[in-house]
């Protein structure tokens, strides 16, 4: 009988060496540890024996730390298959793609959501659609209770809206958003000790413009400059006016956070813009400080992370507890800013009004900030976080261990 290969055949031994060629590629291709387009650490092979503790073992005691006791006492195994089902996930051959084929096929089939992001037509948005109360509750009290501890000290807090707040008339109403404006006015009108600082109504103001990056979750350098009008009244300086600065595009190729939930390639990449005063720069010092290391700029712009994925962490470097900025701006005036990560674009606008800012990420610190820094030190104070960050954000309530 003569053989003849039909189109069907010929599909289906195409899809059996597929089958059989990705187990194999899998095993054998190097292991990366970390996925740059998802800006992610990926899974490790999953062992009854951590090496490193075993091999620095001295008594029994040390031996019997060593084993992964999750998996001992786990007696169906399911903790040990779980953790190896990640690994061959996370480090099956050509996984990227695999990842981008099926949120294509998610878009075609007309959804539009995937991750906790909504996709406009070149525009990616965070998705806000509830909290926890009695986290947000804590926040409030922790901020409250912190600035009844150092009245002398004026503090203002920034709730900073997020792109979905912008877009929100052109995602349909059965997702199921949150009002991020309500959340905001919520959080507002509890705050006792400290002022509040209404930026949404000045980005809001500019929703045509390109205030929010289309693949992260961060407002962009404008976005920034139209915080730090709104801030202007409050902390008590003059803000410059767009026609002040200096544009420079120091990327055209920035795909961040939420390109890396989605990895969608129809999205067009970022622009990275960095503003520098026409009439010159304040001189800077910064120093960014975390458990291992001490590193020294003297810009706010760290460039190197323009060749990286991440490249929003140039504006003051990556999250670390500590960021300390001296300037040679002649008023005496120290800024301290308990923040999360929207606080790096807009510290450039602000070191032109200050001698020193100071700022603290809450996430990396677990002692009172007077262990720290010297809180007399400064003449104001800010808290800066975006409304989803502050949503899920359970670190603030650290300030209570600063006495």
């Amino acid at each position: 009988m003569k053989f003849k290969m039909t189109p069907n055949k010929l599909m289906i031994a195409l899809f059996a060496i597929v089958l059989l060629t990705i187990p194999i590629l899998t095993c054998a291709l190097p292991k990366q540890e970390k996925s740059e387009n998802e800006n992610r650490t990926l899974a490790k092979m999953p062992t009854i024996i951590d090496k490193n503790k075993w091999e620095k073992a001295e008594n029994i005691d040390d031996y019997f730390k060593a084993v992964k006791w999750k998996y001992i006492n786990n007696r169906d195994g399911r903790a040990f298959k779980d953790d190896i089902e990640t690994y061959l996930c996370d480090h099956m051959a050509g996984r990227e793609l695999w990842v981008k084929s099926a949120n294509s096929l998610t878009k075609l089939s007309g959804q539009r959501e995937l991750n906790g992001v909504y996709t406009l037509d070149d525009q990616l948005v965070q998705t806000f659609k509830g909290y926890d109360e009695k986290l947000v509750s804590a926040s409030v009290k922790a901020m409250n209770d912190f600035a009844e501890r150092f009245p002398d000290i004026p503090m203002y807090l920034m709730l900073a809206p997020t792109a979905q707040e912008i877009f929100s008339g052109e995602i349909p109403s059965y997702t199921g958003l949150m009002s991020e404006k309500s959340f905001i006015d919520s959080v507002y009108a509890q705050m006792e000790n400290v002022g509040t600082i209404d930026c949404l109504s000045y980005i809001s103001g500019h929703s045509d413009d390109y205030v929010f990056y289309r693949t992260d979750h961060h407002w962009t350098s404008l976005g920034a400059f139209y915080a730090y009008q709104a801030a202007a009244k409050s902390l008590n300086y003059t803000a410059y006016g767009l026609n002040a600065f200096n544009i420079e595009t120091a990327s055209r190729d920035f795909r961040g956070t939420l390109y890396s939930k989605t990895l969608d390639d129809g999205i067009k990449p970022d622009t990275v813009e960095y503003y520098f005063l026409a009439s010159g720069e304040p001189a800077v010092k910064m120093t960014c400080r975390d458990d291992r290391d001490v590193k020294t700029y003297d810009s706010l712009y760290v460039r190197e992370f323009l060749g990286e994925k991440d490249k929003y962490s140039s504006f003051t470097g990556s999250n670390v507890p500590i960021v300390n900025i001296e300037t040679d701006v002649d008023n005496d005036k120290s800024l301290l800013m308990i923040k999360d990560s929207y606080a790096h674009s807009l510290v450039p606008f602000l070191s032109k009004h200050y001698s020193k800012i100071t700022m603290v990420d809450l996430r990396y610190i677990n002692t009172g900030l007077n262990n720290l820094i010297r809180l007399d030190e400064y003449t104001e104070a800010l808290f800066l976080f975006n409304v989803i960050g502050f949503a899920e954000d359970n670190s603030i309530a650290k300030l209570a261990l600063t006495r």
